[in-house]
């Protein structure tokens, strides 16, 4: 896991004094042996300490790593994880959540390193054309399925083909820069685009993007992901039931990772890994420490603490790939919330380091723009919009016409700026109690929020299912490329529910356009303070991953790149 380091001192400093930026902190804390994974959550905390309101003390990573003899590893044996939610089918083509199996039975083309990098994993190199319009990339020789068919050029053309058909695929609007793809041979798959797409391999390294046979997704039709799947991971599947348990088993004919930082190239050294819900909170701390389970995630903030205490237990946390936000439906023109005034004054109203403080215990970060922090595309100079200030807050909603009315609630022509706020009682690292927490905040400066709690399907239905919507709504997300789902939030429902922001859906645009990292980054700074200007959601803060294991767990290493991590490399030390 990760290692206790220490950094150097002078190099934090200069990076406070603006003396020093993201890239050449990077460096420096390479050339002085710290993990990227442990500089990026030190970034975090040093761009939080640097700015008002902001949490000042980094996440505590308690992990350790030591070299293993190869002879010393003991094979065999199956580990049990507690998720922290119940699970969805294991089908990358239609699944809208993507579960810790998917990383066990499929396999990205590529995906991301530590370093949040791009390097290989069935694709084992490609080119870009000098007009950045076709990508050319050669698949790992002599691959197949764990039902024994060929994982050749064609059926991962097949994979890509199927993926960027909105008809089709759950995550189409991730592809549209691409026009035709084809195989050539065996090995090599040809990616021609309408115009240049570099965050391709962004989109790549995501579970919606894993390989699999589409022939036997065809035979078991509705039942894929359910009754059966057809990867080409390290393990097979063996169960599904929601609510109580999926199940996987080591695939004994796998012919290797192709993942560089990956130290097991065979076959997996557990027989299986079982993954069983734990939706309750606080049940998670109870379940790893009597050892019910062999590792649990995001146990209760206030657990932590504790759990970190444990000589028995290792804990690791960081910031996660997600955002918790509020979400005004900008077509709300009654209420304000078509006014870009009405929004900022909302956000200045959230007090969220008190949030992260009370309700986290610190293990969170206050979000001032739509990513979190350690995101390697992360744009600092958010920080100087949506700070804390009840008396901007008040000004701005003066400015916009609404004026304290009965009972302090403002009003304009009319009309009280009093509305209902949906939450999902199914979202696994937030709560009702955040809602709540932000209506008194919101209260103070004369915004009357009432929260309800409805469940999951009920959510989706009201948020997602037509019609305008409710006024209000928060959600939590969680993606391995948060810049494309920054695209995915703002394109996919309508404009008016989104304010009809040009500077957000140009940079959008310019992310979906990039044909260089330059470009890329660029895109994705312009949007990032599109967003954070104008505000189609609010975002208040990014909840801490939280991993833990029992000591005799061996080789269970999360990055923060990416979303879970792989269980090639996992043992049991018993």
């Amino acid at each position: 896991m990760h290692r206790d380091e220490t950094f150097d001192k002078t190099a934090v400093d200069e990076y406070l004094a603006g003396q020093l930026d993201r890239r050449a902190f990077f460096q420096r804390a390479s050339a002085l042996g710290l993990s990227m994974s442990a500089a990026a959550t030190l970034l975090a905390a040093c761009a939080s300490g640097n700015s008002g309101g902001h949490s000042s003390s980094a996440p505590v990573v308690t992990a350790t790593s030591t070299s293993v003899n190869p002879a010393d590893i003991k094979k065999g044996g199956q580990l049990v994880e507690g998720y922290d939610r119940d699970f969805s089918k294991i089908d990358p083509v239609l699944t809208p959540w993507d579960d810790p199996s998917f990383v066990a039975i499929y396999e990205y083309t590529v995906v991301r390193d530590k370093n949040g990098q791009i390097v290989p994993s069935l694709f084992s190199s490609w080119d870009v054309s000098s007009d950045l319009l076709t990508w050319t990339f050669q698949l790992r020789p002599n691959l197949k399925f764990q039902s024994g068919a060929p994982c050749d050029a064609a059926a991962v053309a097949a994979n890509f083909n199927i993926f960027r058909n909105p008809n089709l695929g759950e995550n189409a609007i991730f592809w549209p820069t691409v026009k035709n793809v084809t195989s050539v041979g065996p090995t090599t798959v040809v990616v021609t685009m309408k115009t240049p797409f570099a965050a391709f391999t962004e989109t790549l390294a995501t579970e919606n993007s894993m390989i699999l046979n589409l022939a036997t997704r065809k035979k078991l039709g509705n039942n894929y992901g359910a009754t059966g799947t057809d990867g080409t991971g390290a393990f097979q599947f063996e169960s599904y039931q929601p609510g109580t348990a999926v199940t996987v088993k080591r695939w004994d004919e796998y012919p290797g990772s192709g993942i560089p930082y990956i130290q097991n190239k065979g076959p997996a050294y557990l027989d299986s890994v079982q993954w069983v819900p734990i939706v309750q909170t606080g049940s998670r701390a109870d379940e790893i420490e009597t050892g019910t389970v062999n590792v649990v995630k995001n146990p209760a903030p206030q657990d932590v603490t504790r759990l970190m205490a444990n000589s028995g237990l290792v804990t690791t946390e960081f910031p996660a790939l997600a955002n918790w936000w509020i979400s005004p439906n900008c077509a709300r023109a009654d209420l304000g919330f078509n006014d870009v005034r009405v929004r900022q004054a909302m956000s200045h109203a959230i007090n969220r380091e008190a949030l992260v403080q009370s309700l986290y215990f610190g293990h969170a970060i206050a979000t001032y723009g739509p990513l979190a922090p350690n995101v390697v595309w992360y744009n600092k100079a958010v920080e100087q919009y949506n700070q804390f200030d009840p008396d901007k807050s008040k000004s701005l909603l003066d400015a916009a016409g609404w004026k304290v009315g009965a009972g302090g609630v403002r009003t304009k022509n009319g009309k009280q700026l009093s509305f209902t706020h949906y939450c999902d009682s199914g979202q696994p690292t937030t709560s009702p109690q955040l809602d709540e927490a932000i209506a008194p905040m919101l209260a103070d400066v004369g915004i009357n929020m009432t929260v309800k709690v409805v469940d999951d399907a009920t959510f989706n239905k009201l948020v997602y299912g037509g019609g305008n919507g409710p006024a209000s709504w928060s959600y939590e997300w969680l993606w391995a490329s948060p810049v494309d789902l920054l695209v995915y939030f703002h394109v996919v429902p309508s404009d008016a529910a989104n304010g009809s922001i040009p500077a957000v859906k140009q940079a959008c645009a310019a992310w979906q356009s990039a044909g260089t990292r330059a470009q890329m980054a660029a895109a994705a700074d312009a949007l990032q303070l599109a967003w954070a200007q104008s505000l189609p959601k609010i975002p208040i803060l990014t909840t801490y991953n939280i991993w833990v294991s029992q000591k005799k767990v061996m080789g269970y290493t999360p990055l923060q790149t990416m979303l879970y991590p792989q269980y090639n490399d996992v043992w049991l030390n018993a």
